[in-house]
């Protein structure tokens, strides 16, 4: 068994190709642990303060964007979203691939810039490191950016839905 430290250094494609062997296990160095718990320290001091309106995150999306969303209901708009985005259709991508996606993006977050609580960074490497990835289809996708699918059904797990490949490697 091989560990990965997460650390913050650069990455190239032959850095993913070694970590996303089945016998390398991820984790976080204590330096983006910090970063990233830092970072959504700052996102809730702005969003304690009550002229902060922080789109997506404390209004609707698009036309809602001028929507303010209650305190109370900041965490069922994010489910929603996951939910409502999470449209995918057509062949599934191969497990492989989406072990690769889940790297990429656990990689991503460890940049701490996306102010996401540390927990769902250490859930994500936790189901890459069981050999779980998630099931993700090749078509769906939605907006301009055109991950909003996949993204979606990343993140299905998360809340318990969704479909997941296991161990298949």
């Amino acid at each position: 068994m091989t560990r990965f430290i997460i650390d913050g250094s650069p990455i190239n494609i032959e850095d993913i190709y070694h970590i996303s062997k089945p016998d390398v296990r991820l984790s976080l160095s204590d330096d983006v642990t910090t970063r990233i718990g830092e970072n959504r320290i700052y996102l809730e001091k702005k969003l304690a303060e009550a002229e902060n309106v922080i789109y997506g995150i404390n209004t609707g999306f698009g036309s809602l964007c001028n929507v303010i969303i209650s305190e109370t209901n900041l965490e069922k708009l994010q489910e929603n979203l996951v939910l409502s985005h999470a449209c995918g259709t057509g062949e599934k991508v191969p497990e492989h691939l989406c072990r690769k996606i889940l790297l990429l993006k656990i990689i991503n977050l460890s940049f701490g810039y996306s102010g996401i609580r540390v927990e769902l960074i250490h859930k994500l490497i936790e189901m890459y490191n069981a050999g779980v990835s998630p099931l993700i289809f090749q078509l769906g996708s939605l907006g301009a950016s055109g991950d909003l699918a996949p993204l979606a059904h990343l993140s299905l797990p998360l809340l318990g839905a969704g479909d997941v490949y296991f161990q298949e490697r």
